[in-house]
């Protein structure tokens, strides 16, 4: 009941934003489809938003659980329509719409399902399953579920139809892309004149465990797609697993463009249909890859044997599945570590060899007991460390340094390991939980994140990237990209949830708010961990003279280690003016 009350106040307030645009309830029939609601009785209740003049009238039963209503004369003014299970009797009623949805409440909680979308005169409207109250489509009669064309359309077809069956072997296939009149977005080929290319499953557990597969391409040439840079590589992600709005991975990437990461994979919304099959609403993906415009490192060759060629770039990925061509080692607190090199993609004995000795060279620095030893960031920068652990908390994903966790260096003896990409959130929020950092009571192990955060010099890291987060605002223009967001998606994923009714996001503004609630709050809980007194420049928790030396440091000498942090007096520029207000904290003043 609890779940009911809250659906309701999302869709009075969702109403609320719709008050402006009246609605027409077409001359002639339309439809109702029963078969997921089971109700006894239907019946169709239309008025206006801020008007006390609401209608009912009984809808009819046809055959096979449809349900039908003829409207004598043309309808205008409306603002919101509903089919309903009740005992009201058919009339006016001296009352708004909101006023009849809580009296049907009150009859034992029985189900409504309001809208405020046009209604195609003969087609029949669908909901999303028998306990919804907000989602649903609008279907032709007669003709099958088919894509929104809210989204622009990617067409595939495989070489004589053959079915996608395996994750290692490509097949041929043809494609074009319809923007369905959006602009900003190109249309690539055509129905009469497809592109070529190569298909092939991706992904492990969501491959072997959802019917909604995801999938990866290689074109036959590079091409931009959906607005994004050309490439030939691209992966259609399925989202199967995600139930908060399709905002796991999506708010991800926009986290870590935020916050600063050096390439964050590009994605896409688009409907897919595939041989003929409409198979929902996916995200046309960057993948990612050793190229210029994505992983930008030196590409190191496949089986180089000559020792000043094999200190980069690597491509590596700290990996939660097994396989045999993985180097194998364990950390040092006894947890396996399994680490799958994505480029060189396949290594001579003298690359073996440098990357083992590497991982062992950095896991025993991480393992110290004194915390004040910072050679680990010899091997490791811990800027972009702390950029991506920022990202991981704020989503709380307790697989953020288990699985497709990537890192990459480029060539050289003294270049270091760097954080990112990021790719998969799928666990973000799975625990429910926001008051714990990612490494604390989870299932899953963390390689080296809870032993580096033991160190006093990374804390002071991620505090000051925290304040630069903090000071631009990024939670409010997260919350503003993800109401964006979902507004592009909205219907799709409607859509999306009729076709994959187990998978699907069918009350995707309830599912948006969820995710809203969980980010804002584990965001609070950070702040509260990580926030810094006031002129605490080199943000280790107190105000001291040291402060003093890490501004005079950049004054003097350029040392920009807390840049962000040294702006004491907030003007704009960091001048011995800062000195002086830090002193007047110091002081007391």
């Amino acid at each position: 009941m609890k779940r009911i009350f809250s659906h309701i106040c999302i869709l009075l307030v969702a109403l609320s934003s719709f008050i402006a645009s009246a609605l027409d309830i077409p001359k002639g029939t339309f439809y109702f489809n029963n078969k997921l609601t089971k109700y006894s009785t239907v019946k169709f209740v239309y008025g206006n938003y801020y008007t006390p003049e609401s209608y009912v009238m009984t809808m009819t039963n046809e055959v096979d659980s449809l349900w039908s209503i003829t409207i004598p004369e043309t309808v205008t003014g409306m603002d919101c329509y509903c089919f309903v299970e009740t005992s009201l009797a058919d009339g006016l009623y001296n009352e708004t719409p909101s006023n009849i949805i809580n009296q049907i409440i009150s009859q034992n909680g029985k189900h409504t399902t309001t809208f405020n979308i046009p209604i195609p005169e003969g087609w029949v409207f669908t909901p999303t399953g028998g306990n919804n109250w907000t989602s649903g489509i609008w279907l032709r009669l007669g003709v099958p579920l088919s894509y929104s064309g809210t989204l622009p359309v990617m067409f595939i077809n495989t070489e004589d139809s053959i079915p996608i069956t395996s994750r290692d072997e490509y097949i041929y296939a043809e494609y074009y892309i319809d923007n369905m009149g959006i602009e900003g977005i190109d249309n690539v080929g055509a129905a009469d004149a497809p592109q070529l290319l190569e298909i092939r499953g991706r992904g492990n557990y969501s491959w072997e465990y959802y019917d909604k597969k995801p999938y990866r391409l290689k074109l036959d040439k590079k091409t931009a797609l959906l607005g994004m840079k050309r490439n030939k590589h691209w992966a259609l992600i399925a989202n199967a697993d995600d139930y908060l709005g399709f905002l796991r991975h999506t708010v991800g990437y926009e986290l870590s463009r935020q916050l600063g990461l050096a390439w964050t994979p590009s994605q896409q919304p688009v409907e897919v249909v595939l041989n003929g099959d409409y198979i929902g609403l996916y995200m046309l993906t960057e993948t990612i890859r050793v190229e210029p415009d994505r992983v930008n490192v030196l590409k190191q060759a496949d089986y180089e044997t000559d020792s000043t060629q094999i200190t980069g770039g690597w491509l590596v990925e700290i990996d939660n599945y097994y396989e045999e061509e993985q180097i194998h080692t364990v950390e040092s607190n006894g947890q396996g570590l399994f680490l799958t090199y994505k480029s060189p993609e396949y290594l001579s004995d003298e690359q073996r060899t440098y990357l083992t000795d590497l991982i062992h060279t950095v896991d025993s620095t991480i393992y110290v007991t004194d915390k004040t030893n910072n050679s680990w960031e010899t091997y490791i920068d811990p800027d972009t460390l702390a950029c991506f652990y920022i990202v991981q908390e704020l989503l709380d994903d307790t697989e953020g340094f288990h699985g497709s966790c990537f890192w990459h260096k480029e060539n050289g003896d003294s270049t270091k390991i760097m954080f990112g990409p990021v790719w998969d959130f799928g666990m973000a929020f799975i625990r429910g939980c926001t008051d714990k950092f990612i490494y604390e009571d989870t299932t899953s192990t963390q390689t080296w994140i809870g032993e580096i955060a033991k160190f006093p010099h990374f804390q002071q890291m991620v505090k000051k990237h925290w304040r630069r987060y903090v000071s631009q605002n990024y939670k409010e223009k997260t919350e503003s990209f993800i109401d964006n967001f979902i507004d592009q998606i909205h219907q799709a994923a409607i859509y999306d949830a009729l076709r994959w009714p187990d998978y699907g996001n069918a009350e995707i503004i309830y599912d948006r708010d969820l995710f809203k609630s969980y980010f804002n709050s584990k965001y609070n809980w950070l702040d509260e961990q990580w926030s810094v007194p006031e002129g605490d420049v080199n943000c280790d928790g107190t105000v001291t003279a040291y402060d003093v030396t890490a501004i005079y440091n950049y004054l003097l000498n350029g040392d920009d280690t807390f840049l962000i942090t040294s702006d004491v007096n907030n003007d704009g520029d960091i001048t011995a003016a800062d000195i002086t207000a830090l002193y007047d904290i110091l002081l007391g003043n």
